[in-house]
């Protein structure tokens, strides 16, 4: 993983996957847990959870799990070579259109299996046609996204080093802005950034000048940033296949005294989620905490998303911080913190933080500074 101390790179190298061994450890764990279940082998299909489970980034390919025999690659003549290379904890086939399936011996004992209900019906139809001697089939997203949900310490370095590049753009664009720059060319600006000091964007930038912040996803248009006019910015980078996210408000002239009260607002919720987060408790208690100062302010009714959900190899995991979750929070654990309220016609203030989830409460990982600035 590249330091994000060092000069920025304008041709940045390619995502690195971690060592070996990384892997080695999530199909461990992924196949104590099928085992507990009384699944004989799952069958790992969808994109992203190949690659979390190997490292390896590949358009194709089918990752089966044994509960008792390890892991078995099977991919196409593209990637059969580098496949071989960069899995030496699974054993990787060669699929052969109308040829033998070298996937199918290594699961013929297998009876009640598992697949990604996520994935699409004709995916899932394809699979089930294509492991004819499984009698039982078990969803089995809840265990990976379990998995994934607590990240590993590379993983906590590779979101470290991903939400400093976060904060060192926002640094760096927020001087190229000024008044009579459009939305679209403020997103441009942040665009560029994350290509030059990552791998790109997390999601497309977010960018709200003046009343347009009241939409909370609003997409850049041609509206101008006028003086003594608000600016919302939501944007992302992803870094070595992991991502940050942050919200941040500025005033670019003096804002106007109900601006100045809805950030107070808003900034104080979110300050009150993150001193009171601890783990153990619920996504749907987390929320509340923040919820409570927006709604006893007069405002519960303009704040009408969720607080935060997890990040990591996606920008949207699980669990989240909202008034249904019922899972519990956990160390290890990444989620933003975003309460925000929304006057339609007016004005619209989110702040949204990145928090690593610890024994004792959580570590604020955005540094970028809350407190409103005036530009």
């Amino acid at each position: 993983m590249r330091d994000p101390a060092e000069p920025a790179n304008l041709f940045p190298r390619p995502p690195a996957p971690f060592p070996p061994e990384e892997y080695a450890a999530r199909i461990e764990r992924f196949r104590k847990a099928l085992a507990r279940r009384g699944i004989d082998g799952a069958i790992v299909s969808r994109h992203v959870s190949r690659l979390y489970l190997t490292g390896f980034d590949s358009s194709a390919g089918t990752l089966l799990i044994s509960a008792d025999q390890g892991a078995l690659f099977a991919v196409d003549f593209r990637y059969i070579v580098m496949a071989r290379r960069a899995l030496p904890f699974a054993r990787c086939v060669l699929m052969r259109p109308g040829g033998p399936d070298g996937a199918l011996p290594f699961a013929s004992k297998w009876r009640t299996a598992g697949y990604e209900g996520a994935d699409s019906r004709a995916a899932t139809d394809a699979i089930f046609a294509r492991f004819s001697g499984v009698r039982k089939w078990e969803a089995v997203d809840s265990d990976l996204g379990a998995l994934r949900s607590v990240k590993s310490a590379l993983e906590r370095g590779a979101l470290r080093a991903a939400i400093r590049q976060g904060d060192r753009l926002f640094a760096d664009a927020i001087q190229k802005i000024s008044p009579g720059m459009s939305e679209w060319q403020i997103r441009n600006v942040f665009r560029s950034g994350a290509d030059r000091l990552g791998h790109g964007e997390s999601f497309e930038t977010i960018v709200c000048a003046g009343k347009n912040g009241a939409e909370c996803h609003h997409r850049p248009d041609a509206t101008v940033l006028r003086p003594n006019m608000p600016l919302l910015v939501d944007f992302g980078v992803v870094l070595d296949n992991y991502h940050s996210d942050m919200t941040r408000c500025v005033s670019f002239g003096r804002p106007t005294p109900l601006y100045r009260k809805v950030y107070e607002i808003v900034l104080e919720a979110n300050r009150a989620a993150i001193d009171g987060l601890r783990p153990g408790m619920t996504g749907a208690e987390v929320d509340a905490m923040a919820r409570g100062v927006i709604s006893r302010a007069g405002y519960g009714d303009a704040f009408g998303h969720s607080l935060g959900h997890s990040v990591g190899m996606e920008i949207h995991e699980g669990p989240n911080f909202s008034q249904s979750e019922k899972r519990v929070i956990k160390p290890g654990m990444v989620i933003t913190v975003e309460p925000g309220i929304y006057l339609p016609g007016r004005l619209g203030v989110r702040i949204e933080d990145v928090v690593l989830v610890t024994r004792g409460g959580c570590e604020v990982l955005t540094r970028t500074p809350r407190e409103l600035v005036s530009l």
